[in-house]
């Protein structure tokens, strides 16, 4: 069936062996002997072009027509679907807690990275993501408006600003808009009493937060990047539970601890790697109330063995855990100093509240007696060989020693419940096979926790009799064992 009946077309079409017999005179360039007619054809051909282009054009316009219709109709389906969907149901503080999670990674995570060029830096400090969500409806625009702790998270690198194409006014004025009006100090200031959890890089942050001293009342956690001389302004938060200070100032880290007075626990990173750490002169005393304590102690082979000169500055009247390692992610153990330990738990009174300690450090095994001797109320004990020393501190001597004694006077921390190695292996099975009975058949018909990490790269094996001998305890339900090969490069706690 022809398409074109009842449609528009021409009658004037020429058929398909006209079109060939033309186009084989321009082919061949021939001269036709009857030029009249294709005159004539040019003409008819040129009215009906025209006729045609008419008709497209109202084709067109009701093309037009049917596409605004069709597309109408969609636009109205959509609204109708928009107001039945349930999002609209939710109220609005559930909608804010959604949009907090609509935050681009570096700006919701502080610590990662800061956004490198100019559009990323606006968007950064302008927060646009929530501009864009305040855009999609009215009710929207007011749910992320009207809450505060959506605006509540600032994260400004201002080492960067003079390299920004815009002035740093403008900048400011983007900070204003999430904030109030000012300068970048006072309008953080005049917000401190709102705020729960900072995390400050600053060149002088000692002088620059000045203002906000007295005005922390809900802050809780805090974390400090740059130089800061000393961290006074916090001493007024008495909320303040958590606190890092990643500072170049060793002073100024160890001064944080007495101001965490509603924290039980606090973590302390000391990277002594910098000479200027390394030789910077302590005149403090540290008094703090914190009953747990982590010291990461980041050295070089010239600071491993003064690493711990910081002891003599602290007091700690609380304390029940003592901890000190190597960063996870650095290898290098510092040098422990049992004379400065000492003097530390008779000043705090360790002797009567400490009961664990975490040691993974550069020391002897007679040293580290020396310390569990002032140590009675010890239930849990977390030693680690030092790969590289001259000598292991998990020995033969120590677990000697370990062992429990029928004059319970003269026993070596009698009440140890836990004790977790992680060694290379330096000592004899039997020994530490002897080390298990003991404590599990003692009197205080507790069961006794035995830890056993090893390297992969040690030079034995534990010997099979040694394992069937301390599963025998087990199936005694006299102990609880745990073994396997210890990554050196993972922490083991």
């Amino acid at each position: 069936m022809d398409p074109r009946v009842g449609g528009f077309s021409s009658p004037h079409l020429p058929a398909a062996p006209q079109i060939a017999e033309v186009r084989n005179l321009s082919r061949f360039g021939i001269l036709p002997r009857d030029t009249a007619s294709l005159r004539a054809s040019i003409s008819v051909a040129n009215l009906e072009v025209s006729r045609y282009n008419t008709e497209i054009d109202r084709l067109q316009t009701e093309l037009d027509r049917l596409t605004s219709e069709r597309d109408a109709l969609a636009s109205f389906a959509g609204f109708c679907r928009s107001a039945l969907s349930p999002v609209h149901r939710m109220p609005n503080e559930l909608l804010a807690c959604i949009f907090k999670w609509c935050f681009p990674h570096q700006a919701y995570s502080v610590l990662g990275p800061m956004p490198q060029t100019f559009g990323e830096k606006v968007d950064h400090i302008c927060h646009r993501h929530l501009l864009k969500l305040s855009r999609v409806c009215f009710r929207w625009h007011c749910a992320v408006m009207e809450n505060p702790q959506l605006w509540s998270h600032i994260a400004i690198d201002t080492h960067t600003w003079d390299k920004c194409d815009v002035p740093v006014t403008n900048l400011l004025r983007m900070v204003e808009a999430s904030l109030d009006r000012g300068k970048l100090f006072e309008v953080l200031s005049k917000h401190a009493p709102r705020w729960q959890e900072a995390i400050i890089w600053a060149v002088d942050g000692s002088n620059g937060f000045q203002t906000c001293a007295g005005k922390l009342l809900q802050l809780r956690a805090v974390t400090l990047f740059g130089k800061w001389k000393h961290v006074e302004i916090f001493r007024t938060a008495p909320l303040l539970q958590e606190g890092v200070a990643n500072v170049e100032s060793l002073s100024a880290r160890l001064s944080l601890l007495p101001l965490l007075t509603s924290a039980t626990e606090a973590n302390l990173l000391l990277d002594l790697r910098k000479s200027s750490q390394i030789d910077e002169p302590l005149d403090l005393a540290i008094n703090s109330t914190v009953q747990c304590i982590h010291f990461e102690l980041a050295t070089t082979a010239r600071s491993a063995t003064t690493a711990c000169r910081f002891l003599e500055n602290l007091t700690f009247p609380c304390l029940r855990s003592f901890c000190l390692y190597p960063p996870i992610y650095y290898n290098n153990p510092p040098v422990w100093n049992s004379s400065r330990f000492i003097s530390l738990a008779i000043r705090s009174g360790f002797g009567s509240r400490l009961t664990q300690l975490l040691v993974h450090a550069i020391v002897t095994d007679a040293e580290l007696l020396r310390c569990l001797e002032v140590l009675p109320k010890l239930e849990s004990l977390s030693i680690t060989d030092s790969p590289g020393a001259t000598q292991m501190v998990i020995s033969d001597l120590l677990l000697t020693q370990l062992q429990c004694m029928s004059d319970t006077r003269s026993q070596l921390v009698p009440e140890l419940q836990v004790l977790t190695l992680k060694t290379v292996l330096a000592f004899t099975d039997s020994v530490y096979v002897d080390l298990l009975f003991s404590r599990a058949e003692s009197e205080g018909g507790r069961m006794f926790v035995a830890n056993l990490w090893w390297l992969k790269a040690r030079e034995r094996e534990v010997a099979v009799e040694t394992f069937e001998k301390v599963m025998e305890l087990t199936t005694r339900r006299a102990l609880t064992f745990n073994r396997g090969d210890w990554n050196i490069n993972v922490r083991l706690m």
